[in-house]
């Protein structure tokens, strides 16, 4: 990428930063999102981003008892749409702990992705944080998710600790 090009990328990329707003939702509606639109997180790299990979059926197998799951974990967490427009591209949990924001679960549309959707909801994460008075913002990724893992390394993440599937992470705040 020249350097035109990469001029181009950011004035692109801080147009759309403008246009993108988080909006809180409620459970239900988190919920049955999540149900009809699992593909922000089964199309991850491919699908290798899940254990279970690709496959309809397994996916479908696999995804109503994750999503069940994932919303008794984060029962007390804020769930927030990212949209653009009328359209959702992310969904982000957010989970208030004693001394860190917990980014609790993170997905972008596949069309969206490389756009800096992520880092957007990132920045928001953190600004909320400071806000907050929390130390740190903390967040999993799955240790097969190599481009979350870039991503999260770029934006200041270090790692903290290493469970079977996914790497705990987190970032010091810069108090405002």
């Amino acid at each position: 990428m020249d350097s035109t090009e990469a001029w181009e990328a950011l004035s692109s990329m801080k147009s759309l930063h403008r246009s993108l707003r988080i909006t809180p939702v409620k459970r239900s509606q988190h919920f049955f999102f999540n149900m009809i639109e699992f593909r922000f997180f089964k199309d991850s790299e491919q699908g290798v981003a899940l254990p279970f990979g690709n496959s309809g059926f397994l996916t479908r197998l696999v995804a109503v008892p994750y999503v069940l799951a994932a919303e008794v974990i984060f029962f007390r967490a804020r769930r927030y749409f990212v949209k653009l427009g009328e359209s959702v591209v992310g969904v982000v949990v957010f989970r208030e702990e004693p001394d860190n924001l917990l980014i609790g679960s993170l997905g972008v549309a596949k069309e969206y992705r490389r756009l800096g959707v992520a880092t957007f909801v990132l920045r928001c994460a953190e600004q909320s944080a400071a806000r907050l008075g929390k130390e740190w913002l903390e967040l999993s990724v799955l240790k097969r998710n190599v481009p979350a893992r870039r991503l999260y390394a770029e934006f200041g993440f270090r790692w903290r600790m290493t469970r079977k599937w996914s790497l705990i992470l987190r970032k010091k705040v810069a108090l405002v």
